[in-house]
């Protein structure tokens, strides 16, 4: 048994999502250090620390200036896995962060149903790929948060003007997917919440202005009066909910070693759901929480503080 105190470790490449996280480990007394990849003083010439380290990288890291961000966490993961340390998303988690074409096979592989997508590496490709569809679709990057590169189009004239325009903006890895648009009635998509690969709660999200619908975003955390949720906001955790799927993207997580999750869907006019999109540096809205009264942070934490006591053992 190991019997110094050990820490939580948290690395993650931006503060701002990082501090709800910090509070609550404050409230249950955890140690935890923070380990921003771009500051922090890793060596990793040496036998890392006793503790537990959750990975919170992510793939939008290169809107906030750390294009390399995700690569280095990756040499810092398989570091720690040489050296049988406890990892919260551990490198395969990472794999699947930076990039959807992964996601969509890992997806397809648990027999859950995504999108119609096509990958592209090049212009030509982009615009020939356009040829598969016979109704509007939208073009997303392949490694991106946010909603980053999503745009949508009616045909493929629109498509060859965007490509051609000087602002044409490729995703950061040369992956641009183009994909059929599922035209919800409402427009709504949801987001299913997973702590320790276990589901927590679904947020109903109004999708019907904007592809970004990061809940942290402080855009997204104020309150409403125009929305298609009930409640009027854009962002709604929804009571009782019921999805006969919940143990298949359950199965999905753990076989992929992601044990903090958000996973979102879309679900089309025939009642069909497309999934798109899994989030493995996941975020919360404070206005849905406070309402539901309920934390995912304060999940997290708890579900770090298990670990440290499970790792403490050995």
């Amino acid at each position: 048994m190991y019997t110094a105190i050990m820490k939580a470790y948290i690395i993650h490449e931006n503060e701002a999502w990082t501090k709800p996280l910090e509070n609550n480990l404050k409230k249950l007394d955890v140690e935890y250090e923070d380990w921003h990849v771009e500051k922090a003083k890793i060596d990793l010439g040496k036998t890392p620390p006793y503790g537990v380290f959750y990975n919170r990288m992510s793939a939008s890291s290169h809107v906030r200036g750390h294009r390399y961000a995700p690569e280095y966490t990756s040499v810092v993961l398989n570091w720690l896995k040489a050296h049988k340390r406890r990892v919260i998303n551990d490198e395969n988690a990472l794999a699947l962060e930076v990039s959807k074409s992964l996601q969509y096979l890992k997806l397809k592989e648990a027999g859950i149903k995504t999108p119609k997508s096509i990958f592209c590496s090049n212009k030509n490709q982009i615009i020939e790929a356009s040829n598969h569809f016979d109704k509007p679709f939208i073009t997303k990057h392949n490694r991106a948060g946010r909603g980053l590169g999503v745009k949508l189009f009616q045909n493929k004239h629109e498509l060859e003007q965007f490509v051609n325009n000087p602002l044409f903006e490729n995703s950061v890895d040369g992956i641009t997917i183009l994909q059929e648009y599922i035209d919800a009635n409402p427009k709504v998509i949801h987001r299913m919440e997973f702590v320790n690969s276990k589901f927590l709660y679904t947020v109903q999200v109004d999708a019907g202005n904007s592809f970004e619908l990061c809940p942290c975003d402080s855009k997204n955390n104020t309150e409403s009066d125009k929305s298609n949720n009930p409640d009027g906001n854009k962002f709604m955790i929804l009571k009782d909910y019921k999805n006969p799927d919940i143990q298949k993207y359950e199965n999905f997580l753990k076989n992929n070693n992601i044990e903090i999750a958000g996973i979102e869907y879309i679900t089309d006019k025939n009642g069909i759901r497309y999934t798109y999109d899994v989030n493995t540096n996941t975020n919360y809205n404070g206005i849905a929480e406070n309402k539901a009264k309920i934390d995912g942070m304060y999940e997290i934490a708890k579900f770090l503080k298990k670990e440290l006591t499970e790792t403490q053992k050995y």
